[in-house]
């Protein structure tokens, strides 16, 4: 029977059981099986274990194919959620940058270092140069890294803008800005604010949010990759644009400040 139709309290019971039984899957898949595995058959693993998630949690996956690229890329975003990590995990193996705080959350910490997430301290310049040496590194051996350059989360309504800082490792290597765009909606259609992870709202209440609806729909788009060209400022508000576009949204006329970004709200994992 679908969940569909089940009263709303009945709907969270079993989406919760059935999203404990999938976590603990994820601890033995990655502390057991893990390291038996190529890294290809890693990165297979960790899509789908991304796509169960979303049935799961009842949200219906529209996306457009990644580009396709010889190496690595940069893949930014607009950012509602910390359900965007898992949207985009689906889409497409990527290696998040994430705030510090996430590697020490219980299970979701470890998960998350378990699949190649970066830490960063926010409110540090010098972490930002660290990272960016990681982030280097990655996208030189091929590897795409995400980030979500607006810093904190929005209602998916509008597009805060690109901090510029996380995008110098592009810039130095030339190597390719792939934009994307997420919006969430309604089954039938109509906008959805269930997803947006914002204000004071906890993870619990998020959660619970999401769950509570009968279903949801993510639509996520990817525009043509840029290529550096100049600086990190500029680069950032092309891509801005790009975003941007692909939401329908006006681009604001101003350019972004150049400052260290906070990072993703949702635990990648």
């Amino acid at each position: 029977m679908s969940l569909v139709v089940l009263p709303v309290p009945l709907r969270r019971a079993l989406r919760i059981s059935l999203l404990t039984l999938h976590l603990a899957w994820g601890v033995i898949l990655a502390g057991l099986i893990f390291p038996l595995l190529t890294l290809t058959q890693r990165n297979r693993r960790i899509m789908a274990w991304a796509r169960r998630l979303l049935r799961i949690l009842g949200v219906q996956l529209r996306s457009d194919a990644a580009p396709s690229l010889p190496g690595g890329a940069l893949l930014v975003c607009n950012h509602v959620s910390w359900l965007d990590i898992y949207l985009i995990y689906a889409a497409q193996r990527v290696h998040f940058v994430s705030k510090a705080e996430v590697r020490n959350w219980p299970v979701a910490g470890w998960l998350a270092r378990k699949t190649g997430t970066l830490f960063i301290e926010r409110g540090r310049r010098a972490d930002t140069a660290r990272i960016n040496v990681e982030m280097r590194a990655l996208m030189q051996s091929g590897a795409w890294v995400a980030v979500f350059p607006e810093g904190t989360t929005s209602d998916g309504r509008r597009l805060r803008r690109f901090m510029p800082s996380l995008l110098q490792p592009a810039v130095e290597l030339n190597c390719p800005v792939v934009p994307a765009a997420l919006r969430y909606s309604t089954l039938d259609g109509g906008y959805s604010a269930a997803p947006a992870y914002i204000d004071d709202l906890t993870m619990w209440q998020s959660l619970r949010n999401i769950i509570s609806e009968p279903g949801l729909i993510a639509d996520l788009q990817f525009g043509d990759p840029l290529l550096p060209n100049g600086h990190r400022r500029e680069l950032a508000a092309r891509a801005q644009a790009a975003t941007a576009t692909l939401l329908g949204l006006r681009v604001p006329e101003t350019e972004p400040a150049d400052t260290a970004p906070q990072t993703p709200a949702g635990p990648p994992a």
